[in-house]
């Protein structure tokens, strides 16, 4: 939130609300109570995929050589998933966010758009936005389905196969009982394994959200509020005397230059008028004026302080 409020007014020109709302709302929700809640669920998943594991182990050794391969093959298809699910993930997040902006504009301005009979338009508008977010969405929900179908033949084919083992094993090799125990912890293999992928998955789709939320303290903010150096007079500005010289003002790195070299000098304590034709530079001027637009070129000087010298 610091870095959002401490941004440059260009980045509010270039940012809709609704992506501001979503970055603050979901995202931060995600990151406050989603991911401890997955990270939770992962943890527990785990030891109870430790502990299964274990126990067929100690029965049946040989099962052990099949949980290698196993993992392997769980951790190809959690790579594989991830590939496409992650990018899935970041798309439907970014389809919210017209939604959210449409849905403000709507509420904001519904006595005109009653007004003017508008209402057909915005709902056909809205039934887009959402038709643009739900593909996305169930594409997501769909590469979750493919990952459990895997996962399920997966964990089936590892538990078959300690199931004959212990059939094929000669009678009195194995305790009944501890067989029995294996059986048992055996049946909960395929949802364990199932889980603790999706959990892993999830969790990992989850922490795209602490991402976008890291782009946004990452924002470059306006000059500084004070500048311990550079305080001026407190009897500053006496007389208001405004000076510009060789002004340089664009909206961008790579955008062309809106204020070609101004040079003008503006009275103190007069009452002046800046007059042209639409798209000439008079709000670029006055935005440059209150640093709103940082020129890249040229100064200026009020009452023989250069403002660019001094805090917002």
């Amino acid at each position: 939130l610091r870095s959002v409020f401490r941004a440059p007014m260009s980045f509010f020109d270039s940012t809709p609300a609704g992506r501001l709302l979503n970055r603050v709302s979901i995202d931060q929700s995600v990151v406050d109570l989603d991911i401890p809640f997955r990270l939770g669920g992962f943890a527990s998943t785990t030891i109870q995929l430790i502990g299964i594991v274990g126990v067929m182990t100690n029965v049946t050794w040989q099962v052990f050589l099949l949980i290698i391969p196993t993992g392997i093959a769980c951790l190809w298809m959690q790579k594989y998933y991830m590939a496409s699910s992650r990018e899935l993930v970041r798309i439907v997040s970014i389809q919210k966010s017209p939604i959210i902006h449409l849905f403000g504009e709507s509420i904001a301005g519904a006595a005109t758009i009653r007004g003017f009979g508008q209402e057909k338009r915005f709902m056909k508008r809205n039934l887009y936005l959402l038709d643009c977010f739900a593909r996305p969405f169930f594409c997501s929900i769909a590469a979750i389905e493919w990952l459990c179908l895997r996962m399920e033949l997966l964990s089936t084919f590892v538990f078959a196969f300690c199931m004959i083992l212990l059939v094929s094993f000669p009678h009195g090799t194995i305790d009944p009982s501890m067989a029995g125990l294996a059986v048992t912890y055996g049946l909960n293999l395929n949802a364990r394994l199932s889980r603790w992928i999706l959990s892993f998955c999830k969790l990992e789709n989850k922490i795209i959200s602490i991402e976008r939320i890291y782009q946004y303290s990452q924002i470059p903010s306006e000059a500084p509020t004070f500048i311990e150096d550079a305080h001026p007079p407190s009897s500053w500005p006496e007389n208001g005397t405004i000076e510009i010289n060789n002004l340089k003002v664009r909206y961008g790195e790579n955008l062309p230059t809106v204020l070609h070299g101004i040079n003008c000098v503006f009275p103190g304590g007069k009452k002046i008028g800046i007059v042209g034709r639409t798209g000439s530079g008079k709000s670029t001027l006055i935005q440059a004026l209150f640093r709103l637009i940082e020129p890249y070129a040229g100064q200026i000087i009020i009452d023989g302080i250069d403002i660019s010298s001094i805090g917002l």
